[in-house]
Parts: C-alpha cells; sequence; structure tokens
C-alpha cells in the first residue's frame, strides 16, 4: 500500500542573476518515507531545500503539504509548516551553551530568569538519542568539536515538534559511531511517521536508508528511482548524476605533460586532519583532487600555500627542498592558490575589479613605495583582455560583477605573478555554464605554457574533462589515484566513499 504524500513541490524555477538554479523541478514525499535527493555540486539540492525552508522565495511553482497549497515567505513559515531543516552550514550561537541553541526561541523560565538546569536536563536526554549521553550540556557550542556541533544542529531540529526533517550532508564531519547512532535515531524517526528529504554524497548511506532517490541535474529533475527493497545500485545513481557527454564542455586537451616534477609532496601531514600525502606534479600537468566535503582537500593544499602550518612532511620545487610558512614565502617560490571562497578568501568586494587583480603583485607595480599607475595599468588591462572579464570595467567594484567575472579577476590576481604551480580550489562552483567553459579554457592554457595545476572539484564531470590524473582523498588519506586511461565515475566516486 503506497502511503500519501505529506509534500508536493512542483514546477520550482528559480533563477539568480547569470543562472538558473531550479528549472521546472518536481519532488514529493511520503509519509514516514525517507526519499534521498541526489545530484552533483551546483545540481539544485540545496537550493530547492532553501525555497522549502523559507531562504528563497521561488519564481514559479507551487508547494503542497497534506494535499493543500502554503505559501513558505520565509523560516517562520517552514517552521509553522512543521518543516526543520538541518543545513551544511552550521546555524549555532557559539556563545551559548548547547542547552541554549536547542532552546533558542523557546527557553524555560522560572519567574524572570532561565530555568538553566530544567534546559540542561532535556537538552542531555536529546543528545544521548545520538550517542552522547555523556555531554555536558551546560558547555559552550564554541568548546565542542565540528562533528559534535553537527549533532547539536540534528539535536536541535529533532526537538522541535516536526513532521518533515531535511538533512543536508549530516555525516560529513562525523565519525563511523557517531554515524551509526545517526542511522539508528533516523529509524527511530520514521517508525514515528516522521518523514526525512535526505542529501548525501556518500551513495552507501543513500542506498542503505532511502525508500525513494531523486536526481537533479543542472537544475532540472531527471528521474526517481525505487529503492524499497534496497537493492539499488550505487552505479545507477551515479549514471544519472553525470549523464553527460565530456566533449559538449571541455577544451581539447592536448599533451603538455613535461618529465620531472614541478612540485613534489612528501608525507605531508597534519592531526586531525591528513595524514601521509605524497604525491608529485608534472609541469604541464592538471592533477586533479576529489573527494567528499570534509575529506580534507582544502585543508591540504592550505598546508602546501603555507596559510595552515601541517604537523610534518617536506615541499620540493624543482627538486629542491623549500621551506614554506606562509603565503609569501609560497608566491616567491612560484605557487598560487585560487581559494574556495572567492568572496571570503580571494576578494575584497568593496575595491575596485582592478585593484584587486594587483593585490598579490605590489612590488611589480610599485616604486619606492608608490604605485606606477602605467604599469599597473598594463597588468590590469592584459588580465581583463586574455581571461575576457566583462564587462571590461577595472575601475568597477568587485561585487558588482558576476560570479564568473569575480572568479576570473581571482585567477588573474594570480596568473600575473607568474606561477610555475598554480592551485585551483573549486574554481567553477556557483558559476554558469557559460563562465565554467571559459574557465577550462584558461587552465588548458596556462597548461600549454608548462604551468603545473592542481585542480580540486567535487563535480566529476569537471575531473574527467579537465585532468590527466585524479587522486582521491577519503577522511585525511589518499584513496585512489587514476591516470586517465583508467577513468570512470564509478571508480572515483567508490574511492571518495572509503569503499
Amino acid at each position: 500500500m503506497i502511503k500519501q504524500n505529506i509534500l508536493e513541490m512542483k514546477g520550482i524555477t528559480k533563477t539568480f542573476p547569470g543562472v538558473r538554479a531550479l528549472d521546472h523541478v518536481s519532488f514529493e514525499l511520503r509519509k514516514g518515507e525517507l526519499h534521498a535527493l541526489c545530484g552533483e555540486n551546483g545540481a539544485g539540492k540545496s537550493t530547492l531545500m532553501k525555497i522549502l525552508g523559507g531562504i528563497y522565495t521561488p519564481d514559479e511553482g507551487e508547494i503542497r503539504i497534506n494535499g493543500k497549497t502554503v505559501q513558505i515567505r520565509n523560516p517562520e513559515d517552514s517552521m509553522d509548516n512543521k518543516i526543520s531543516i538541518i543545513y551544511q552550514e552550521f546555524n549555532l550561537v557559539p556563545q551559548l551553551s548547547i542547552a541554549e541553541n536547542l532552546f533558542l526561541g523557546k527557553e524555560l523560565r522560572k519567574g524572570l530568569h532561565l530555568n538553566k538546569k530544567q534546559m540542561v536536563k532535556a537538552a542531555q536526554e536529546v543528545m544521548a538519542k545520538l550517542g552522547l549521553a555523556d555531554i555536558d550540556c551546560s558547555r559552550s557550542v564554541s568548546d565542542i568539536s565540528v562533528a559534535t556541533q553537527q549533532l547539536v544542529e540534528i539535536g536541535k531540529a529533532i526537538f522541535n515538534d516536526v513532521d518533515i526533517l531535511v538533512m543536508d550532508e549530516p555525516t560529513a564531519v562525523l565519525t563511523e559511531k557517531e554515524t551509526k547512532a545517526l542511522f539508528e535515531l533516523i529509524r527511530q524517526l520514521l517508525a514515528k511517521g516522521i518523514s526525512i528529504i535526505y542529501i548525501s554524497h556518500r551513495l552507501e548511506e543513500v542506498t542503505q536508508l532511502s525508500s525513494r532517490v531523486t536526481i537533479l541535474r543542472d537544475g532540472k529533475y531527471i528521474e526517481t528511482l525505487d529503492n524499497g527493497d534496497k537493492r539499488l545500485k550505487k552505479d545507477d545513481i551515479v549514471r544519472l548524476m553525470v549523464g553527460r557527454d565530456l566533449e559538449d564542455f571541455f577544451p581539447e586537451r592536448k599533451d603538455t605533460v613535461q618529465s620531472g616534477y614541478v612540485l613534489e609532496i612528501k608525507g605531508l601531514c597534519k592531526e586531525k586532519q591528513f595524514t601521509d600525502i605524497s604525491f608529485g606534479l608534472s609541469g604541464g600537468e592538471i592533477l586533479g583532487f576529489a573527494g567528499l566535503v570534509g575529506s580534507g582537500r582544502t585543508e591540504i593544499m592550505k598546508a602546501i600555500f603555507g596559510s595552515a602550518k601541517p604537523d610534518g612532511g617536506e615541499i620540493l620545487i624543482d627538486s629542491k627542498p623549500v621551506r614554506i610558512s606562509s603565503p609569501s614565502d609560497a608566491i616567491r617560490e612560484g605557487l598560487a592558490l585560487v581559494p574556495e571562497d572567492r568572496k571570503k578568501e580571494g576578494l575584497v568586494l568593496g575595491m575596485p575589479l582592478g585593484d584587486n587583480i594587483c593585490l598579490a603583485n605590489m612590488p611589480l607595480i610599485s616604486r619606492l613605495g608608490c604605485i606606477v599607475k602605467n604599469k599597473k595599468r598594463e597588468i590590469v588591462d592584459r588580465f581583463i583582455d586574455d581571461l575576457q572579464v566583462r564587462p571590461a570595467l577595472p575601475g568597477r567594484l568587485a561585487k558588482n560583477f558576476s560570479g564568473g567575472n569575480q572568479q576570473k579577476a581571482v585567477i588573474a590576481k594570480w596568473l600575473a605573478v607568474n606561477p610555475k604551480v598554480v592551485i585551483l580550489d573549486e574554481p567553477t562552483r556557483g558559476i554558469d555554464v557559460g563562465a565554467k567553459s571559459e574557465i577550462y579554457s584558461i587552465i588548458e592554457g596556462l597548461a600549454q605554457k608548462g604551468v603545473g595545476i592542481i585542480f580540486i572539484s567535487s563535480e566529476l564531470l569537471e575531473l574527467l574533462g579537465v585532468c590527466d590524473r585524479v587522486i582521491v582523498i577519503h577522511q585525511g588519506r589518499i584513496a585512489g589515484e587514476f591516470r586517465k586511461d583508467e577513468f570512470s565515475e564509478e571508480k572515483i566516486m567508490l574511492a571518495a566513499s572509503g569503499m
């Protein structure tokens, strides 16, 4: 007997400047089921859930709960409809205790004062269900680990009176023991009739927990698969997630790989982040790094670039050991890092685009402490032209450009230092297909000039279309390495999942 739908989202469309994030997407959820939502980064999963959570409002479409059309204009509307969402980004108040975070907005009082004792007691009971019976819920959230913070987020969600619970990558930072406790709690919630939407790149979790799986790709609904008997294969999900012809998006890859390493990493390690990372990068090579959220890819690259200090290991440039204690050291040795978060770490949004392009190149454009305007204009104009930044307005504030042109500006900033190695961390995240294609061409052009490229991406399509070789990171360790003639979506996905 098929259970009735508790939620129906029909024809949901959402457009941001330059990007259609959702294109008439439909999704339904039955009472008491766990329905997984899968797709690559940028497929539209989180956007769809933020519409359900009242963070975004759709341009078109309809939401029905228990057969009735509802308007969800803000998070309060979502909560009023008994929907609770655990986002990838934590929504905790660090200065408050665990108990105070769980009771935020619904505090218990004893007269004019908070009844902290009773709040802590109730919070202990909630956290015990997540396997943390011994945790002190009077502790400040800022004093607990990231994994425990994730469990507090989950505890806060189930503490509310909910009918629909959304979990977006809930196990990304959890240990195996914590994950097992979460799965047991999920089964208990389903038995009580609570409906769960589950988003995860860990496909073994999806096949183990879900009764149905819906796949999104490029903001469009692709297919819903039945997993009622738990016989659904990860390979089937991967094929639908990827499902595109690589030749349509990527420039022709020419053989530019040189003999000898321009960069070599030996035994790099940092406690609780990554262990025994060793690899080499040749000039002209595009080396991909794959891995799930929280696998340690970004932390490894920051350690190489000197913005984080490793506990041990060795870095060699052109076969010579070097000491990199800061980004300034890295730049002097010919390294450049295009960071994952361009707005927080790559740009000064309130500064003109031209000034941003010159940020890493002040010695090149200055003399005796003063900027040489002609030299600055020459560099800015050259890279705006080479990278086709549009509009070509160096005096325009960086925040007023599209995401794709902002990313080009970050890349331009580092190309101006004439690097030997460029590390690109999720360089196409959040930008449209046209801008992606242009950035792929920029990367190919760098490789043809003999620059060594490290390309980090959560999108399998990019890795297979751009790279000569792919290294897979799982829980801070190298879990696999594949040459171009060995590439397959399934192999990389399985290695990233620790299979």
